[in-house]
């Protein structure tokens, strides 16, 4: 990015000293995370367990890696996802037991943390089972998910088996040693209100993609935010929440989407007092609050407890 205005002269040289120790330490860092690791190994793969670390199990075939966009050649129609959410890389290995039994490894290298938990979050059924691995992880069937520091971890069995399911979290355990940096679930997340919030519905997106999935304004381009939360609760309702950087971008946003109700096939107005509130293609009533760098959106069964439900989380 170009800085315009910038003096020139005397009166800038500790400035642009100062930035260029800054670029040069930054440059730094990404080298050493880039350069191989003692022994000529790439430090991603220092992740992966050995032959012998996990008892009964031992590598099959060669390790596979993928960056960038390198990644739509591994995820056929799957990779825009983990885009959208930051993704920097993917090292992928099977392991195999005497009994020929197998499970596929995959550990996805994020962006940040919160790009991780992001992708976990996405990931999840929300129908498994929580498990003590990483910073949260669910168990389903025989496919483990769990997020820890900048990784994803996905653990993929062939069959639903006890030794196979026993086999999955056995290595799910030794990747988890081996991540030092935990991570912390995003604060928009951590501000949801508690009260009868279904942990598993949680989704933290980063797109217009992710936001689709989970709940689809179709056309309604103009909601470009810079991170998102959707959850359910109890009672039926779901709770939509999408932070913008600036008045401007959020006034714009909710002028696109305003528009868009206003017109959609898929929506209509369903009360003007007190509150403006609509309704979707499915019954569900949508109630709808603007707040400084804040859309907040109740969809409910009903009027009231879609209006409920923002309010709840506009003022909490």
């Amino acid at each position: 990015m170009s800085h315009g205005g910038e003096r020139k002269g005397a009166g800038t040289s500790r400035t642009g000293t100062a930035r260029s120790l800054a670029l040069l330490l930054g440059l730094a860092a990404v080298i050493a995370w880039a350069a191989p690791a003692r022994g000529g190994q790439d430090p991603i793969e220092t992740l992966l367990p050995v032959d012998g670390s996990v008892p009964g199990w031992s590598r099959d075939g060669e390790l596979q890696k993928f960056a960038g966009e390198d990644l739509y050649t591994y995820i056929d129609g799957g990779a825009e996802i983990y885009q959208e959410y930051g993704f920097r890389r993917v090292v992928l290995q099977d392991y195999q037991n005497a009994a020929g039994k197998s499970i596929s490894l995959e550990i996805f290298e994020m962006q940040t943390p919160a790009a991780a938990y992001g992708v976990f979050t996405f990931k999840r059924s929300g129908k498994g089972k929580s498990v003590t691995l990483g910073s949260e992880a669910e168990l389903e069937d025989y496919y483990l998910n769990f997020w820890k520091g900048p990784f994803l971890v996905t653990l993929t069995g062939f069959e639903e088996g006890p030794v196979t399911v026993a086999g999955v979290l056995a290595i799910g355990r030794a990747v988890d040693a081996k991540i030092g940096e935990r991570g912390e679930v995003p604060d928009l997340v951590r501000a949801l209100p508690k009260d009868g919030l279904r942990t598993g519905s949680v989704k933290y997106l980063k797109g217009l993609l992710g936001l689709n999935n989970v709940y689809p304004f179709y056309t309604a381009r103009g909601l470009t935010f810079t991170e998102a939360v959707k959850v359910d609760y109890d009672d039926g309702s779901m709770l939509i929440e999408m932070v913008y950087p600036t008045l401007a971008a959020l006034r714009a946003a909710s002028e696109e989407l305003g528009t868009f109700l206003d017109h959609s096939d898929k929506f209509k107005v369903a009360g003007v007092s007190p509150d403006r509130f609509y309704e979707d293609n499915k019954g569900r009533m949508i109630a709808l609050v603007i707040q400084p760098l804040r859309l907040i959106f109740g969809i409910a069964p009903s009027a009231d407890m879609a209006i409920e439900r923002v309010r709840r989380a506009a003022f909490r």
